[in-house]
């Protein structure tokens, strides 16, 4: 079998130009800019995981697999996108093991495409990045007030939650993030190892206490084989489907530690190495998370009818509710839903001992946000720096002190305050633009993993002396998967999720899309057409 493959569509002469300087060359521009290289290996890993979390994220939207399959979409569905993140791992951590820039997939796409598409595509991508990690903070953000809003309930079951009450919350929560990245992150990289190892110490506790103290273990005929389809709307396979909007968000963000590249030593080797990491761990940690809660109660529905759990009637496994009737969307009625809390309280049998679990999740989860907020300012920042944006003068900017890309990471704030702003007047409104996270993210990074497709895997666009390398038959199996689950995400996503479709329950995700691309195209429009040319390439004798 041949290791690679050394035919490609015909190459005009700036992709010539560009070829040679693939393997023997540097981005114009890429350079530190002022930027600390402050990330070891551990703590570029560290950030990475830290954001992923699988396992967090597979016990913070529990509540949506629960209500679209139960168990089996639970962790069949982490199976299946476990499979699709480790192609579209490895297929990022070979692109990236080429060049490894702040910008990430775009900056490869200005590489990889045509030159008649290089600019407008580079520009489309990292367009979807920018707005897909706006999406990731605010979805983060949330989550971390939910978790806040199921302590209080918990302690003081008659207060009255108002949404503005959750809209508070997820503006301190950022307003926390951003003072940490201004004054801290630069000084505190050891926090990110710290909340690594604190993560992975949770996991420990919690996968093996929940199982082996609960008096309400389920048995594995209930854990493996039982699928309970509440949609009356999709067959059992669609509503499968649809339910893996719950496991796609265990590795959402899958490049943050390409945009970190430009602060760690040694990129070439060190965010490869990282982006596989994180996916495995991911993977492994979410799986066996997912399967302990799974045999740790036998009564799901009591998970969602606790005071942390809900305060509505219920319709899960085939109960009827108010909710249904009065045509509130499933994911509007799950919105508020944090039932790790009631199933970790149910199997420990102890409140204390479920509470000191949940704020130490809480501290996780906060981590998450400091490092997403850090992760999106290094993409806004070099968006800025090609000229992309409007105010890149401003934004290109570091600060020479903190060294830190100040009015980037003020951007990031006020796009995510404004789309928080959505959530006391629209929950659908809301709750459609941060389900967009995991289509924008794969959309962005799928790119470029299509064009090194279109470029047949040329040893011209993947050098043998890049840092990390995939056989190429197994390289195109898992570019092709990459591709075709991004497809498969785009379109499953934006179903609607129950019937009967109304206004209020219709998924607005595909709207959201819609709106992105409108704004990225009058950003276009109205600046970067004349400005933006994309990453170029420079030749340096290595």
């Amino acid at each position: 079998m041949k290791s690679e493959s050394t035919k490609s569509p015909p190459k005009s002469p700036r992709e010539l130009e560009a070829t040679e300087s693939i393997a023997n060359g540097h981005i114009i521009g890429s350079g530190d800019a002022g930027m600390k290289k402050t990330f070891s290996f551990l703590g570029i890993l560290a950030l990475g995981f830290n954001i992923s979390n699988s396992w967090v994220a597979i016990a913070s939207s529990l509540a949506l697999s629960i209500a679209a399959g139960g168990t089996v979409t639970i962790l069949y569905g982490i199976l299946v996108v476990g499979f699709a993140m480790i192609c579209t791992g490895f297929s990022l951590a070979e692109l990236a093991s080429v060049y490894p820039t702040a910008g990430g997939q775009y900056h490869l796409t200005s590489i990889l495409a045509p030159e008649r598409f290089s600019k407008g595509l580079s520009y489309t991508c990292g367009m979807l990045g920018v707005f897909s990690w706006i999406s990731i903070g605010s979805s983060i953000a949330l989550i971390v007030a939910q978790t806040i809003m199921a302590l209080v309930i918990q302690y003081h079951p008659d207060l009255t939650i108002k949404s503005w009450h959750y809209f508070l919350l997820y503006v301190a929560v950022h307003v926390i993030a951003v003072l940490y990245n201004l004054f801290l992150a630069q000084r505190t990289e050891w926090i990110y190892k710290l909340t690594f190892y604190l993560t992975l110490g949770l996991f420990l506790v919690t996968s093996i206490a929940c199982p082996s103290l609960t008096n309400a273990r389920a048995n594995s005929s209930f854990v493996w084989t039982t699928f309970y389809n509440n949609s009356e709307l999709w067959p059992d396979g669609i509503c499968f489907l649809t339910g893996l909007s719950g496991p796609s968000f265990m590795l959402i963000g899958l490049d943050a530690t390409m945009h970190l590249a430009e602060e760690c030593s040694a990129p070439a080797k060190t965010i490869p190495k990282a982006i596989i990491s994180t996916v495995l761990v991911g993977v492994l940690t979410a799986f066996a998370f997912a399967v302990a809660m799974c045999y740790s109660t036998d009564d799901f529905e009591s998970l969602l009818t606790t005071p942390t759990g809900c305060v509505r009637s219920l319709f899960f496994f085939g109960f009827k509710s108010k909710t249904k009737a009065s045509g509130k969307s499933l994911t509007n009625w799950l919105a508020n839903r944090f039932p790790i809390y009631a199933l970790w309280h149910q199997a420990t049998g102890s409140l204390p001992g479920a509470t000191v679990l949940m704020v130490t999740l809480l501290c996780v989860m906060m981590s998450a946000l400091n490092a997403v907020h850090q992760t999106a300012s290094r993409l806004t920042w070099s968006f800025a720096r090609d000229d992309a944006i409007v105010l890149a003068k401003y934004l290109k900017l570091v600060h020479p002190r903190l060294h830190m890309p100040v009015y980037a990471l003020l951007l990031n704030f006020v796009f995510c305050v404004i789309a928080g702003a959505l959530y006391p007047a629209s929950t659908s409104a809301f709750n459609a633009f941060i389900g967009t996270s995991a289509i924008l993210s794969q959309l962005s990074i799928t790119i470029p993993i299509g064009l090194i497709i279109y470029r047949q895997r040329s040893s011209a666009y993947l050098p043998a002396s890049r840092g990390f390398r995939i056989p190429n038959m197994a390289g195109y199996f898992c570019n092709i998967v990459a591709v075709g689950w991004t497809t498969l995400v785009t379109v499953i996503f934006c179903f609607p999720t129950v019937a009967p479709i109304t206004g209020n329950n219709m998924n607005y995700c595909s709207v959201v899309v819609a709106v992105v691309f409108v704004l990225g195209a009058v950003n276009w429009g109205c600046y970067a057409r004349t400005r933006y040319q994309g990453p170029r390439l420079e030749s340096l004798s290595l």
